[in-house]
């Protein structure tokens, strides 16, 4: 089984359901964690969510899963 070019390069792979959930796979941690605001360490740039009542719905050492309304979604370089 070969492993994804993305995924072995070490960007993140972030997936959006809606406007309510977001999944970002391969993330470095959590800058930032707030219920309006999350800053996520992408490796080459941080991953700036804004939006209304975040909360982790699941997080392991490369996988995150958060739920809340979303607003805005910023790659900072």
């Amino acid at each position: 089984m070969d492993i994804p070019a993305d995924l072995a390069a070490g960007v993140p792979k972030i997936v959006i359901h809606g406007y309510r959930e977001i999944y970002i796979e391969n993330h470095q941690g959590l800058l930032e964690y707030g219920t309006r605001e999350v800053h996520v360490n992408g490796g080459e740039a941080v991953l700036k969510l804004s939006g209304e009542g975040f909360h982790i719905r699941a997080m392991t050492a490369s996988e995150l899963r958060l739920e809340g309304l979303i607003f805005r979604v910023e790659f900072i370089f």
